[in-house]
């Protein structure tokens, strides 16, 4: 006589984790679960200094954070200085290296004041930004505008005559 084998439904439960099923629409979540999970045990490491907060700390404190644009004529260099006025900029070229220094004060509060919480960024920095070769030294300038610093920096004629279009021979 055969037996019959009865289909019961068998829950396995992992006292640590669960898991659910994939919908086709977020194929990829299970590798972003595993990165995060990445990302958590190097953040909690004690001792890292290669956690993925770290890194972003690292990037949130490159101030001021700049762009380096090739125009036509000129680069344009672009630096966030938000709440700061030209008084507070020091700008210095030397030896191909733009260096761009200030600092910020910390505003002073009213008697009877105080702060619940703040996330603004007071103290010094500094940046230095080598510059490509060929511009003109001497009519390099700057200006400040709604939180922007934006410094002008010429190309120089010799560098604006070496440049030629190559071109491009086909079969």
């Amino acid at each position: 006589m055969s037996k019959k084998k009865a289909n019961v439904p068998v829950e396995a439960k992992s006292p640590r984790r669960s898991f659910s099923p994939v919908i086709a629409g977020d194929v990829l979540a299970p590798f972003s679960r595993l990165r995060d999970e990445f990302d958590r045990m190097f953040d909690d490491t004690p001792g890292n200094a290669f956690g993925s907060r770290w890194m972003q700390k690292f990037h949130d404190n490159a101030s001021p954070v700049v762009e380096l644009r090739d125009k036509k004529d000129e680069y344009e260099l672009v630096a966030e200085v938000p709440g700061m006025s030209s008084e507070d900029i020091e700008i210095k070229l030397s030896d191909g290296m733009l260096r761009i220094a200030g600092e910020k004060s910390e505003s002073h509060d009213e008697e009877g004041e105080s702060f619940m919480f703040s996330e603004r960024h007071y103290g010094s920095f500094e940046r230095a930004i080598k510059l490509p070769n060929g511009i003109d030294h001497e009519k390099i300038h700057a200006e400040t505008k709604d939180g922007l610093l934006t410094i002008h920096i010429p190309k120089s004629a010799e560098a604006l005559q070496k440049e030629r279009k190559i071109p491009i021979n086909t079969g």
